[in-house]
């Protein structure tokens, strides 16, 4: 009956086409599961676009809620089993009345039932459930972290780790708590790295998120050798060497997700300052339109990795978004007809189909040698992480030039100037024009908020920056609940492609070879011109455009604007 009066109301609404709404209609009746539960499912709608909906259809509010926003003394007022049972947080206190959140508007009497712990009068709203989950789940994390602290500063000791006779460590239980929720914590956020770092009189836990270093704790220095040896223990380092750099692997499954996290620790002046890249191996999507290039640019790409063979390269500094990018390419070529092998160091996603070699330099299986041993293995595509001494350059490109193709990453200032870097390796220019498919170099910027982004039209100084001669308008960041109040949400990739056509090869062959020469003969647009189309068409700021154009030349930029202005 509900499922029958909610596909009425959303055809009324007009917000999705009669013929997908019936047919998450019929899946529903076929499961017999709830209408709005197949529509996320089959993504027929936008989840947030949904349960705004559908609290105007069950008469609700709807309540969008932020991890900053929790408020946990009014959290522990409330048994929290049963509010993980029910997927329902108290967000805040107004007045006389307490508003929670839910994202199961069946349950809104089972939440009421909560008035018998305070005398204040309960309120839902609603909220998605994709929010829901996220914000249970860190809720009860930060409780655990908390609990995990407290026992751990009331414990007499504080050193939690023991050896045993046999060699072995023993961990105590809130140590275990503690370093697990941290990590968690981490997830929940969406961050790439753990930046655990001692001081004098204190240690900061720091995370990396869209790109920046927040800070999200501080503990006292007393207790940072346990955590620091109960990470060790994890990621299976020596726990009693200390003078030297190590590195190490942990791998969790977190919310249906595996995830690894890769450690490395380095000795500073107050101890060793600990970072955990995070990696989620689960990562599926294989559209390239999610990795932010124009339109021309992805036709351009897709003619590439279609090739049979030659080489195609990624250049960009750390944190880049080149791995993504080639773990892209890599699930939209994989299919049952084509043998793909990677080699990497380390495997950053496992995917299903594709044989995926890690780098082992102690058993003497590198780069090098193990694409000696791929190139017996039959392959139609080889993925190699990183292209980082001549050997490895050298088999690539042989590798490309006989029937396959090659995709890697390489460290160069911009895309000409990977060309440069071969021929340095000591690829001769007649190979590097023969193999070579073209260069990708790219830069991560991060998205404004389309909850709060603000409008306004451009400065004279901004249009000197931008390269444009007429007002435009553009956005800024503001700041709101949906974004955590730092006015963006998630990055965007920019880039600039090289594309080896005869005259790019012929160039690359001159005897009078430089980089400034290719550079003026491909006369490519810059990531500066992608940029500035960003910024242009509202997708980021132009502090994310000054910071790119800070490192990077503004002389394609310019000859791109005048080019523009003379047509």
């Amino acid at each position: 009956m509900v499922n029958s009066s909610l596909k009425e109301f959303l055809l009324t609404k007009g917000v999705i086409e009669e013929s997908a709404l019936e047919e998450a209609y019929q899946v529903a009746l076929k499961n017999g599961s709830l209408l709005y539960n197949e529509l996320v499912r089959l993504k027929v709608m936008d989840e947030k676009e949904l349960f705004k909906l559908l609290a105007d259809f069950f008469k609700m509010d709807y309540k969008f809620a932020q991890l900053s926003e929790l408020n946990f003394d009014l959290i522990r007022k409330f048994p929290l089993d049963k509010l993980d049972e029910y997927k329902a947080l108290p967000l805040y206190e107004d007045g006389n009345t307490i508003v929670f959140i839910l994202s199961n508007p069946f349950r809104v009497e089972e939440v009421k039932e909560f008035s018998k712990y305070t005398s204040k009068k309960i309120q839902c709203a609603l909220i998605e459930q994709t929010q829901m989950d996220l914000l249970i789940r860190y809720a009860d994390n930060k409780i655990l972290q908390a609990t995990a602290l407290n026992d751990f500063m009331s414990n007499d000791s504080t050193n939690d780790i023991t050896s045993t006779a046999d060699g072995q460590y023993i961990v105590e239980a809130p140590i275990i708590k503690l370093c697990d929720s941290i990590l968690r914590d981490a997830v929940n956020r969406g961050a790439s790295d753990i930046h655990i770092e001692p001081f004098e009189e204190k240690v900061t836990i720091r995370f990396r998120i869209d790109g920046k270093l927040q800070i999200i704790d501080e503990i006292q220095q007393a207790y940072y050798q346990s955590i620091l040896a109960r990470f060790k223990i994890m990621a299976e380092m020596n726990i009693a060497e200390r003078r030297v750099p190590q590195d190490g692997k942990i791998t969790l499954e977190i919310g249906e997700k595996k995830f690894d996290f890769r450690v490395s620790t380095i000795p500073t002046l107050f101890g060793e300052k600990m970072v955990i890249r995070i990696y989620d191996v689960t990562l599926t999507s294989s559209s390239l339109a999610n990795l932010g290039m124009s339109d021309v640019q992805e036709k351009l790409v897709l003619e590439m990795i279609h090739r049979p063979h030659g080489i195609l390269l990624l250049t960009g500094p750390t944190g880049s978004g080149k791995s993504t990018s080639l773990y892209t390419f890599l699930r939209y070529l994989n299919n049952a007809d084509t043998n793909i092998i990677t080699v990497e160091d380390p495997v950053e996603n496992q995917i299903d189909g594709i044989n995926q070699v890690q780098v082992n330099p102690k058993a003497n299986l590198t780069f090098a040698s193990a694409l000696r041993s791929i190139l017996r293995q039959d392959p139609n595509i080889i993925m190699i992480g990183e292209i980082r001494d001549e050997e490895t350059v050298q088999i690539a490109t042989r590798a490309a030039i006989t029937g396959h193709l090659v995709l890697s990453t390489i460290h160069a200032n911009n895309s000409c100037g990977v060309v440069t870097r071969l021929i340095n390796m000591g690829i001769p220019q007649y190979l590097v024009a023969d193999s070579l498919l073209g260069v990708i170099s790219q830069r991560l910027v991060r998205k404004l908020c389309p909850e709060c982004k603000k409008e306004h039209e451009t400065t004279k100084a901004e249009m000197a920056m931008l390269g444009i001669n007429k007002p435009a308008k553009i956005y800024e960041p503001c700041g709101c609940q949906a974004c955590n109040y730092t006015g963006y949400s998630g990055r965007t990739g920019v880039f600039e492609l090289l594309v080896c056509n005869p005259k790019i090869r012929e160039t690359i062959m001159s005897p009078n070879f430089t980089s400034e020469l290719l550079e003026k003969e491909a006369n490519i647009p810059s990531i500066l011109v992608h940029a500035r189309d960003r910024v242009l068409n509202g997708i980021t700021s132009m502090d994310e455009y000054k910071e790119i154009s800070d490192y990077i030349d503004t002389s394609a930029l310019e000859e791109e604007v005048e080019r523009d202005q003379n047509k």
